[in-house]
Formats: C-alpha cells, structure tokens, sequence
C-alpha cells in the first residue's frame, strides 16, 4: 500500500512539473500571437461589435462606423501577407 501510494505521489509530481514548465516556457519563447484575422473568416471584433448592437448598447450610425473601421483594419492586415 505504501508503495502505491508512493507511485501515485510521483507520478503526480510529474505531471505538476510538466504543466508548469510547458506553461512558463510558452510565456519565454514568445509564444504569445495576438490573434490576427485571416482570409475568409470573421473578426472576433465584428462579432463583439455585432452583440452590442443587437443588446442595444450602440446605435446604427456608431455600429456603421465601428464596423468600417474594423473592417478597414481588416484589409490592412490582409494585404500584409
């Protein structure tokens, strides 16, 4: 019985230490990307913009707005690559 739970103990430890070097080492090695819109598929911030619209929170002219500006960064982005 000892031992098993000796094995568990390790095992556990393992796991723990793996986790957490795989998590710090993403932070060091740059691994961080923000999210950059591709091709033929929709913006996280035309969806948000799109929510607040429908909750109301902003009117048509500000929506209008909102949405060609987000989309005007969008073409810059995909011209880049």
């Amino acid at each position: 019985m000892m031992m098993f739970l000796g094995g568990l103990i390790f095992v556990a430890l393992l796991v723990f230490l793996f986790r957490a070097i795989s998590w710090n080492g993403c932070a060091h090695r740059g691994a961080y990307q923000p999210h950059l819109p591709q091709p033929g598929r929709s913006s996280s911030g035309l969806h948000a913009l799109d929510e607040r619209y429908a909750r109301g929170e902003i009117n048509r002219e500000e929506y209008l707005q909102k949405k060609q500006d987000i989309q005007g960064d969008l073409s810059a982005f995909q011209n880049r690559g």
